[in-house]
């Protein structure tokens, strides 16, 4: 793999952290999901959710009510070949109502772990884990 091709795979890859974020965010349940490969695993803090399905299935079934902010930074993405990457990134998720004074603080800071794949559409999430490391009270 050339430098040109490894940086593409690195951007393309982070790309992908902070689309979810957004994505997540703005309760796009459906282009969220595309972010996976079709058989891909996403471990969530409920536990872990195999293929487009059921990842639908678990988003649907959540509350739209609160405002969030997922934000991700220190995005340090490993591409091991063409086709394959690993990925560690720094979180910090706000999430409440807009008038919560509290609102300010983060609920969660954490470390999302990835494991990415190249599809015919593209880079995708194959693995999804998410490390709370600190959550408020």
């Amino acid at each position: 793999m050339n430098l040109a091709d490894r940086i593409a795979a690195e951007h393309e890859c982070a790309k992908l952290v902070l689309r979810y974020c957004v994505l997540v965010d703005d309760y796009k349940h459906e282009d969220l999901v595309a972010l996976w490969a079709s058989d891909g695993l996403w471990e969530t803090w409920k536990g872990p959710l195999k293929g487009h399905a059921e990842m639908r299935a678990y988003l649907d079934a959540k509350a739209q009510t609160d405002t969030t902010i997922h934000m991700a930074h220190n995005i340090v993405i490993d591409v091991i070949d063409a086709d394959n990457a690993l990925g560690v990134a720094t979180f910090t998720y706000h999430g409440t109502s807009r008038d919560d004074p509290k609102a300010t603080l983060p609920r969660v800071v954490g470390r999302y772990f990835d494991r990415f794949v190249r599809t015919p559409d593209g880079w995708r999430f194959a693995h999804r884990r998410t490390d709370m490391t600190f959550r408020a009270g």
